[in-house]
């Protein structure tokens, strides 16, 4: 993964029959980061059903806020915006004017996207930061549920997504003031939900994971984490049992109907959608039967940005890009990363395994590139501040499970004998054999450090080679001198752990 990948940024205005969002991304090779995001829930498609026509008050709240968009993309000096404008703009009968008089007043080109393109560009933002991603996309907006099939073979023929538009979105299925709606209204709506979703095409049966799209069920599983105590508060590849999806979905519009409309911290636009979003996620489960449902922060927005990235760079992979992108700055040493995944190469076959080959190698090598994190952090409380920062890094591609496991390597690279800071956290979600692997990973990056002084120049005249039941330490003929014993005493510590003799000697 070489080569050099350019920051830039771009901005996505997504305009949605419930919410008007501005996001900026930082674009670092295949990864992006949203550095600013702001949202308001205007309702646009809040009087559909009723009228066929948009909210008033909605159209006022979002000519106000894409006046103020313009402004902020225009002093930025950012290219032109990606717009996404959905279901709400498609359907509604003043959505032609509404969207010349924008163009009028802003410069703005808010023309509605297709519900096929809004499927497909979902699909691909689903893949964007995590290629191996494979069954159902859904995607639940104020007016629309797009339902899409996602596999890694997306991301080379974007353009052949299999997906499908629905007017199933709350303001459409329902509309009017859904938070005076009771359990018994919703009840009377699971015939016509269950009779549409029989209609969807068959190319979608069979899939074992489910990955929900949307703030109403990114707000269901944030509940969720809280009702729980889940120990970790990303929801990001917040993964969900059947059994717990089913019993959370029909909770919020039964026996916790009130619970959700009233939850502390939700705005009450967004809350009175979650009923119907936990409706649609009971009649969706009880449609496909998934084994796993997932949750994702990444969709339209997200596929927006994918399309527009050269060909060159769809190909890298998003995790390791965004390990760069998460370090650049804060590293003790630049460029150790590269050398120090060669350093260590030699080792993934004799490591414990943590999840499965491949896997393990992309892990080990994100661990590289942060290597080097916490220039700025006191060394008294460095490996807990690194370890909390990685596991919350604004980076692609991880499970929950492989979070906790690339901050726990980072962890032990500091200490072998202090525990991770985040109470449950590391036996809720790893095994004992990752967590033995990944304090593997911690003490082999520490011998490479403490060999070199953190110097790539040196590390490329040291490797490890593992012979038989030897871990051996090798150099070139003229770096013999640095094979002190406060290194031979960092292989030992790794070669004790892998059940293999410490050796040293000459390339």
């Amino acid at each position: 993964m070489s080569g050099t990948a350019p920051l830039r940024q771009l901005a996505v205005i997504d305009i949605g029959s419930n919410s008007v969002r501005l996001v900026i991304y930082d674009v670092f090779g295949s990864h992006f980061t949203p550095v600013y995001n702001e949202k308001i829930l205007a309702g646009l498609g809040r009087d559909l059903r009723r009228t066929g026509r948009l909210s008033e008050t909605g159209k006022a709240q979002c000519r106000d806020a894409l006046a103020r968009f313009s402004h902020i993309i225009s002093a930025r000096g950012l290219v032109k915006p990606l717009v996404g404008a959905t279901a709400a703009l498609r359907v509604a009968e003043d959505a032609p004017d509404f969207v010349a008089s924008i163009r009028e007043e802003t410069g703005l080109d808010i023309t509605p996207i297709s519900g096929a393109e809004e499927a497909r560009l979902s699909a691909l933002g689903l893949l964007s930061n995590n290629d191996r991603r494979v069954g159902i996309g859904a995607d639940l907006g104020g007016a629309s549920l797009e339902l899409m099939r996602v596999g890694p073979e997306l991301k080379a023929d974007g353009a052949n997504v299999k997906g499908v538009s629905l007017p199933l979105g709350p303001f459409d299925a329902i509309g009017g003031n859904l938070a005076v709606l009771t359990s018994k209204d919703y009840a009377a709506r699971i015939e016509d939900l269950d009779a549409a979703l029989s209609k969807v095409p068959h190319y979608l049966d069979g899939e074992d994971t489910l990955y929900l799209i949307g703030g109403a069920w990114r707000n269901l599983g944030s509940i969720h984490q809280q009702r729980t105590d889940y120990p970790m508060r990303t929801l990001q590849g917040y993964r969900l049992t059947p059994e717990a999806a089913t019993d959370l979905a029909h909770w919020a519009w039964t026996d916790g109907l009130n619970e959700v409309l009233n939850w502390p911290g939700m705005r009450k636009a967004r809350a009175e959608t979650l009923p119907y979003a936990g409706l649609m996620l009971e009649r969706l489960l009880a449609r496909f039967s998934p084994k796993s449902i997932v949750i994702s922060m990444a969709g339209l927005r997200e596929g927006l940005v994918w399309d527009t990235l050269p060909e060159t760079l769809k190909s890298r992979d998003a995790l390791i890009d965004g390990c760069r992108d998460f370090a650049r700055g804060s590293v003790q040493a630049e460029h150790f990363g590269p050398p120090l995944y060669r350093f260590l190469s030699p080792l993934l076959p004799t490591l414990p395994r943590g999840f499965d080959e491949r896997n393990d190698a992309r892990l080990v090598h994100a661990a590289c590139h942060l290597a080097g994190l916490g220039k700025n952090l006191h060394p008294d409380y460095r490996a807990e501040l690194v370890f909390e920062d990685v596991l919350y890094a604004p980076v692609a591609g991880l499970t929950h499970a492989e979070r906790a496991f690339l901050s726990l390597s980072l962890f032990r690279t500091y200490t072998a004998k202090r525990k991770p800071p985040v109470t449950g956290l590391i036996k809720s979600l790893l095994t004992d054999e990752q967590r033995r692997t990944a304090s593997c990973i911690g003490e082999a990056i520490r011998l490479g450090i403490v060999a070199t002084g953190r110097t790539p120049s040196l590390l490329i005249d040291f490797e490890l080679d593992v012979r038989g039941d030897e871990l051996h330490l090798l150099c070139q003929p003229n770096r013999s001198r640095m094979v002190t014993d406060q290194v031979f005493y960092r292989l030992a510590k790794l070669a004790k752990k892998l059940n293999l003799t410490p050796m040293t000697g000459e390339v």
